[in-house]
């Protein structure tokens, strides 16, 4: 009796560890990586190098700089007393800065992305390989094309800043990010990856070994099938 009993709380077990792996790897998508960083925090906390970005993470910079990779060869530099927050849309990444400045590189043929700074939006030109500055300064922003065109959008209207060219124009800030609160940090902050793999590993082996035991001695003539994937 004791032994029958054992066997559903450990299958309840094994569940249970198949949830949190679930729930793990389904959770915010990746929109890039952290090559490197000087004197930034990844939600609130000191990254290393090559971490990757989720969908809704907060990268600040105080006294230094950060280098970010998108897809397809986008890349970023953020500069000195920089807020920004990444999430993944339908449509692209959208880099939403609330204070500092950034330089931002896109190739000719790669995935949209842009840049929300209050209620401007800038975004690289299609069909540009772009090379751009985005600055904010005592409530003006200054958005610059050194190669390419940038693309800005203010209320409905629509800029094309050219190669070598400068704009500057006022915006509204928008709140900064809510910090994370304790308990809530992504999945990354508390286990590394390779404990992923060996925990998802150890519910698959801990499982298999769980069904077999219940196969075996409760119908004998039950055969062990291999799921469907």
């Amino acid at each position: 009796m004791t032994r029958k009993m054992g066997i559903p709380w450990m299958l309840a077990l094994v569940g249970m560890m198949g949830f949190a792996v679930a729930t793990a790897f389904s959770g915010p998508a990746p929109v890039g990586s952290l090559v490197g960083s000087k004197g930034a925090t990844l939600d609130g906390q000191a990254p290393l190098p090559h971490t990757t970005l989720l969908s809704g993470d907060n990268l600040r910079v105080s006294n230094g700089l950060a280098v970010v990779t998108l897809d397809q060869g986008n890349r970023m530099l953020l500069g000195s007393n920089t807020d920004a927050s990444f999430l993944q849309e339908a449509d692209g990444v959208t880099v939403s800065m609330t204070s500092g400045n950034m330089s931002l590189y896109h190739p000719e043929a790669s995935k949209d992305f842009r840049v929300k700074i209050g209620d401007v939006t800038v975004a690289p030109a299609h069909g540009y390989r772009t090379m751009g500055e985005v600055a904010m300064l005592n409530g003006l922003l200054q958005v610059t094309a050194k190669d390419g065109a940038l693309q800005v959008e203010q209320s409905g209207k629509t800029k094309e800043v050219s190669k070598g060219k400068t704009i500057t124009l006022s915006t509204t800030a928008d709140r900064a990010p809510t910090p994370v609160p304790p308990g809530k940090l992504h999945i990354k902050h508390l286990l590394k990856h390779k404990d992923l793999i060996y925990l998802g590993a150890g519910a698959i082996l801990l499982g298999t070994t769980v069904a077999i035991v219940d196969l075996s001695t409760t119908s004998p003539a039950a055969s062990i099938v291999a799921p469907t994937p």
